[in-house]
């Protein structure tokens, strides 16, 4: 009789592992298979809009939207690099820019989620009236494409701090 019970506890102790293996493996494929490739410029529709700022009335926002082309889906992350605000005939307008290294963060655009990064500027001081902003998209393990994205008529300040890539905040 022991034998038998050493036998079925070594049994259904067996099975659980078997089982804790597929049932990993297949979570682990599922997140590899919902993280997708990493952006490119084709599979993004990116636009920035005018926002109202949540800092006191001294500061200007914005906010770029990176949304999935149709029909695609991919991972995004980390911040854009290479940012040049543009005048009409696309001359850079020299636009400083300050703020540390915000918190790294990956998510999958797509099937109705969305990334942002969020752009801040103070009222105060000279402004900038840019037609376009230029960067290069968040590589992996390189720099990215290269967009340039129209800016809306609302100017910025001189000196602007630039979020890192994440979800929205509501």
């Amino acid at each position: 009789m022991s034998n038998y019970r050493t036998i079925t506890t070594a049994a259904a102790l067996a099975g659980a592992a078997v089982l804790g293996v597929v049932v990993t493996s297949a979570a682990q494929a599922g997140q590899t298979e919902e993280r997708g490739p990493w952006c490119t410029g084709s599979d993004l529709a990116i636009g920035v809009y005018d926002m109202r700022s949540p800092s006191p009335s001294t500061t200007k926002a914005h906010v770029i939207r990176f949304v999935a082309a149709e029909g695609a889906s991919c991972t995004i992350g980390g911040t854009v690099s290479n940012v040049r605000f543009l005048d009409q005939q696309g001359n850079d307008m020299n636009a400083s820019q300050n703020g540390g290294q915000p918190p790294y963060t990956e998510m999958v655009v797509g099937g109705g989620r969305h990334a942002v990064t969020y752009v801040a500027s103070s009222l105060q001081g000279p402004q900038l009236s840019p037609a376009f902003v230029r960067f290069n998209l968040p590589g992996q393990g390189r720099t990215g494409d290269l967009v340039t994205i129209a800016w809306p008529t609302s100017g910025i300040g001189a000196n602007v701090r630039m979020g890192g890539i994440q979800a929205p905040v509501s």
